[in-house]
């Protein structure tokens, strides 16, 4: 070998080191060029739209999608009543919210959630009211150029269920329980982080939620939610069982999501189960129609849908109850009991999935259970009429806000 080679050389190792490197290098550069011309585009789809993201000195709402009208209808409503002018933004095109008329109201569609969150991580606004979570957390930055961010909790369920961080960087939350406020007030001890302001809000869509039926039908409604939070994916069939061999009529109406993700344990369920002629596997978009032919509802214990049964339309549930993995929610940082946990003791029973076996007798038990106004009043506030507090405490933070 040649002094010159001897220099030329290198051996195997090191050379798939540099390669290594080489396309290390080459990939940052790549994801780098990536990311400005992302961000270059979304700039300019947003060509025309740049004033969305200016609305200095306003009170703006923004809405992920059209599911959340019925959270911001009544509250908007009653601005508007107020004569408070409003802005409300969305990143659904389908959003009912985006067709209301008024001199009080200016609405915009930002364009697809990326896009949405790329122009509200620029607002200006003198305050910002959403229902997402997590906000300054993952990409829903907060502006340097939003003085208050508010957080309506759109949902009667307790926190336990959300999201790490949920709620942290708000500045205002809008809470529909007393449970909800004390839990926030434990994170914020724990994890030291500004006291927000807690509001008694109660849960708007129920200001929209009112049910002309209330008449209990002969069924048990059996709607488990999906995946790994659910005690169906094992313990599904069993339930089933014990139901129909108790001679009970059934109506199974499994989350929407289920038919997707826990595709092989729907087949089966089908398959085992779907001849039968005491059972109706429900499939429509709406639940409407099971929910009034039912007497009482069977869910797992982190269902909200429990809510929605004993509040709106009055009729008892039986929650089951099992272990799920609470790592990365807000429930592994509390140490209290859920808002669910505290209802079912006025509104029906808790089963662990080792009682299941009983479950005729504990539907013989709740079935003709009374739910009251009291019950109602007592686990949420201002049932029917919170879209008009909500906005009586919306006013309040702008004026407060120098």
């Amino acid at each position: 070998m040649t002094i010159g080679s001897v220099f030329l050389y290198i051996d195997p190792g090191t050379g798939s080191l540099l390669i290594s490197a080489l396309l290390g290098i080459l990939a940052t550069i790549l994801y780098s060029v990536k990311g400005i011309f992302y961000k270059a585009s979304l700039l300019i789809s947003a060509t025309g739209k740049k004033n969305l993201a200016d609305f200095s000195g306003q009170i703006v709402f923004f809405s992920e999608g059209k599911a959340y009208w019925r959270v911001y209808k009544p509250v908007i409503e009653a601005l508007i009543n107020r004569e408070q002018k409003i802005i409300y933004l969305s990143a659904d095109k389908g959003d009912d919210g985006l067709l209301m008329s008024s001199e009080y109201v200016e609405t915009h569609y930002l364009g697809k959630i990326n896009q949405a969150i790329f122009i509200l991580n620029r607002l200006r606004a003198k305050m910002c009211v959403m229902t997402t979570p997590q906000l300054d957390v993952i990409s829903l930055k907060r502006s340097k150029h939003v003085e208050h961010y508010c957080h309506i909790i759109h949902s009667p369920t307790d926190i336990h269920a959300y999201k790490k961080f949920a709620f942290d960087f708000y500045d205002s939350v809008l809470c529909s329980s007393s449970s909800q406020i004390a839990n926030l007030r434990y994170l914020e001890k724990e994890r030291q982080t500004k006291p927000k302001q807690l509001f008694k809000a109660g849960c708007t869509y129920y200001d929209v939620f009112k049910p002309n039926n209330l008449e209990k039908g002969d069924s048990i409604l059996l709607a488990p939610t999906w995946g790994d939070r659910s005690f169906f994916k094992l313990h599904g069939k069993e339930m089933l069982t014990n139901l129909l061999n108790g001679g009970h009529k059934i109506i199974f109406r499994p989350h929407p999501q289920s038919w997707i993700s826990d595709k092989e344990l729907m087949a089966d369920i089908v398959s085992s189960f779907g001849s039968n002629p005491n059972l109706i596997i429900d499939k429509e978009t709406s639940g409407e129609k099971s929910i009034l032919n039912s007497k009482l509802l069977i869910c797992d214990i982190t269902s909200g849908m429990l809510f929605d049964m004993a509040f709106a339309y009055k009729k008892p549930v039986v929650a089951i109850n099992f272990e799920w993995a609470d790592g990365g929610y807000e429930a592994s940082d509390l140490n209290s009991e859920t808002a669910a946990i505290a209802l079912l003791k006025d509104v029906g029973e808790i089963v662990n999935v080792a009682d299941m076996r009983s479950i005729s007798e504990t539907i013989s038990k709740n079935t003709h259970k009374v739910i009251s106004k009291e019950i109602i009043s007592k686990h949420i506030f201002h049932f029917q009429n919170s879209g008009k507090i909500a906005a009586e405490q919306i006013v309040s933070i702008f004026k407060a806000i120098e």
